[in-house]
């Protein structure tokens, strides 16, 4: 069944993406939270909970803890003070190259044994099914 597919790829991906990001001590949802600070300076961290598929109180205890580990800082959202905005520091920032690389060989490792046309063919499924999936919401 499609929705059995979409739960193992779902979790069995991101477990094999945490075991690769251990020994940095990092885990997916930090992956996530900061390649997107890094490319979306200011991110709001209601707007970060949709990349991180969790609420708001497990998106500020992760943020909370990725401040103490130096990755990115929080301040006050200008337009709105009862928000807040998320920039990678330096420390954050010189870590992505390396975090872009984990993922490019994780995704390798997904797609192995995949011919390039079916992979072709699965991204665009892919991307029509996501499109489909959140129309509406």
């Amino acid at each position: 069944m499609f929705i059995c597919d979409i739960s193992i790829l779902n979790r069995y991906g991101k477990l094999r993406l945490d075991e690769m990001l251990r020994p940095l001590h990092l885990d997916w949802h930090m992956l996530v939270a900061l390649l997107v600070a890094v490319q979306a300076p200011g991110i709001t961290q209601s707007r970060l909970s949709a990349f991180l598929q969790t609420d708001k109180a497990n998106v500020s205890k992760l943020l909370k803890l990725m401040e103490e580990k130096g990755l990115l800082r929080r301040e006050a959202d200008p337009t709105d003070q009862r928000n807040k905005v998320c920039y990678a520091t330096s420390a954050g920032q010189q870590r992505a190259p390396g975090l872009w690389k984990i993922l490019d060989v994780w995704e390798k490792d997904c797609f192995q044994g995949v011919d390039k046309k079916d992979l072709e063919v699965f991204q665009k499924v892919s991307q029509a099914i996501c499109q489909n999936l959140i129309r509406g919401f």
